[in-house]
């Protein structure tokens, strides 16, 4: 039932989480990751080597997942979600394929294809005459990224990501859809609930190391296992427990547990070897990151505010910073790759380089996040709810409201 209490104020230290976590993710992907992409995008001043950045941004979006769905109708709620992240993301895959196109010929020493449809969609003829040429997007790529479905044709050389970090729109998606399906279930008792979420950890373990193989998975297998997502919902039940946590609906023994098994998880779906593979990030700083941000998730959650000296003279930046925070990431690496490329043809050094990189990746998700994501789910969610006015009263986003039983 709606419940008139007031929203509570913006917490500077969930600011500060995103931002830590978006720029790991920014700062590993252009210092460490695309030199394996790129062999000659080297001469950085430092490489972070630790992977954990957007598995903690996961993890912080199922914890807002559940303290958004409780406010309202799963459905308003789904659309507010879907306005909001995919348009932005269609928008974003479209630049980097045009971009990519013109960059990717260039650097490769080919010439154009003639026309724009030749420009776009066109094989470039002859030999490629740079000693690192760089892969050539093609129309396939496009529409499979912008279907996201890239994860399901990539391992049979049908199509390709344009940027690695699009695997996390998908994965979203279908956690955001099965949490607006659940949610309003009478049978959702808070035993079932918790027993879901150490489902969620341990069955796609259980499938990976003990059904299968990872040394022989057939490809099919692996396919549908990332293609849904299997190896990263271990994320959403952590994010999801510690709200429970929170929410005094768990003890702590129990969240302890939770975090110790996510932790395992996590470590076991990206080192399933328990090594370093040449193409991987670092194992101990991934998983030693990764556990200390869950930590710090906890005491966000739970914890006061955090008012450390000095955080309040930077908290609008920290805040602002956060507010773009989708949008960083959206246009942060293969662009990112692209113009390090541009700026090391010109003879910029890495330490000069990477500042650059990072600011045009500031920029660039301020245009996206000011440009197309929330103009454009203002529009959408102003539709929808022009359209529902002839219907029963909605609620409104900052009434919280008990949906569906016990959680």
């Amino acid at each position: 039932m709606p419940d008139a209490s007031p929203r509570a104020p913006r917490k500077i230290s969930w600011d500060v989480l995103r931002v830590v976590a978006v720029f790991a993710v920014m700062l590993g992907h252009i210092t460490h990751q695309g030199a394996l992409l790129h062999p000659e995008l080297v001469g950085y001043p430092f490489r972070v080597t630790a992977q954990f950045g957007a598995a903690i941004l996961l993890v912080i979006s199922a914890f807002f997942v559940c303290a958004s769905l409780r406010k309202g109708e799963p459905r308003r709620w789904w659309w507010n979600r879907v306005a909001r992240l995919v348009p932005a993301y269609l928008v974003v895959v479209t630049v980097t394929y045009v971009v990519a196109r013109y960059a990717t010929i260039r650097f490769s020493g080919l010439p154009f294809p003639p026309g724009l449809s030749g420009f776009l969609f066109g094989v470039p003829q002859g030999p490629p005459t740079d000693p690192s040429p760089w892969y050539i997007p093609t129309g396939a790529d496009l529409l499979a990224n912008l279907g996201m479905v890239q994860e399901w044709g990539w391992r049979y050389e049908l199509f390709y990501y344009l940027d690695g970090a699009y695997w996390t729109l998908p994965v979203q998606l279908l956690a955001f859809t099965a949490a607006a399906l659940l949610w309003p279930r009478r049978w959702r008792t808070h035993r079932l609930t918790v027993g879901l979420l150490w489902a969620l950890i341990l069955v796609p373990l259980f499938l990976r190391f003990v059904v299968f193989d990872p040394v022989s998975t057939p490809k099919l297998v692996e396919t549908f296992y990332y293609g849904l997502g299997l190896h990263r919902v271990h994320v959403f039940a952590i994010g999801i427990a510690i709200w429970l946590w929170a929410k005094r609906r768990l003890a702590h023994w129990h969240v302890a547990l939770f975090v110790l098994a996510a932790c395992a998880a996590q470590d076991l779906q990206v080192f399933p070897f328990h090594q370093v593979l040449p193409n991987d990030p670092e194992r101990w700083p991934s998983l030693i990151g990764f556990a200390i941000m869950l930590l710090l998730v906890c005491l966000a959650a739970r914890g006061p505010d955090w008012r450390f000296p000095g955080l309040s003279r930077i908290a609008p930046a920290v805040t602002w910073l956060a507010g773009i925070s989708y949008g960083l990431y959206l246009v942060h690496q293969e662009l990112g790759y692209i113009l390090a490329r541009a700026l090391l043809n010109v003879g910029v050094p890495g330490w000069l380089r990477l500042p650059i990189v990072l600011a045009a990746a500031v920029l660039g998700g301020w245009a996206v996040t000011a440009g197309v994501e929330r103009p454009v789910h203002r529009w959408l969610t102003t539709r929808r709810d022009r359209r529902e006015k002839s219907g029963k009263p909605q609620v409104k986003d900052s009434e919280p409201v008990s949906v569906g039983g016990p959680s």
